[in-house]
């Protein structure tokens, strides 16, 4: 199988889901993986599906585990599995993952940054969340995103207050 035609599959899978009609999207990337059954990037979108669309976090851990071991260089997968591991509560993994993922040409550091920040913020580690926040700053170029960061650090340093004279 050419890999032309198995993008087309997830093209055809990605023009679905635009238009919200997962079950046809699924279908396109269902026989995408019945043609090649290591095609990465298919398990990185049917992840994405389950993950975020169908609720069904087994079945989505296992296709972005998939994507993660055929395409271990496809950014996507490390955004949609760090998502899945911070959501239930798998920090050691998530942490794990993100160490990982900024070695991977094309993850975002601004992405991988925000994500450590995150980690050490519910671990009650605000001095090197806020650290980790800087770091994102210092790599965005985006200004909402930005903004966002500096709402990440405003809201540790009302945090690291608040646990500071509590308890």
């Amino acid at each position: 199988m050419t890999l032309e035609t198995l993008e087309k599959y997830v093209i055809d899978a990605e023009r679905a889901f635009e238009e919200q009609l997962y079950l046809e999207g699924k279908s396109h990337l269902e026989e995408a993986l019945a043609l090649e059954p290591g095609y990465g990037k298919a398990h990185n979108h049917m992840g994405w599906l389950y993950l975020f669309h169908l609720k069904e976090f087994e079945k989505a851990e296992r296709h972005l585990k998939l994507a993660l071991k055929y395409s271990p260089n496809y950014s996507a997968s490390y955004i949609h599995m760090s998502h899945l591991l911070f959501d239930t509560g798998r920090l050691d993994e998530h942490e794990n993952l993100m160490i990982r993922a900024l070695d991977v040409p094309g993850v975002q550091k601004p992405f991988a940054y925000n994500e450590f920040g995150r980690l050490n913020e519910v671990r009650g580690n605000y001095k090197i969340a806020t650290r980790y926040y800087g770091k994102a700053i210092r790599w965005s170029l985006d200004d909402q995103e930005i903004q966002v960061l500096k709402d990440n650090i405003r809201r540790v340093r009302g945090k690291r207050w608040m646990f500071m004279f509590s308890f």
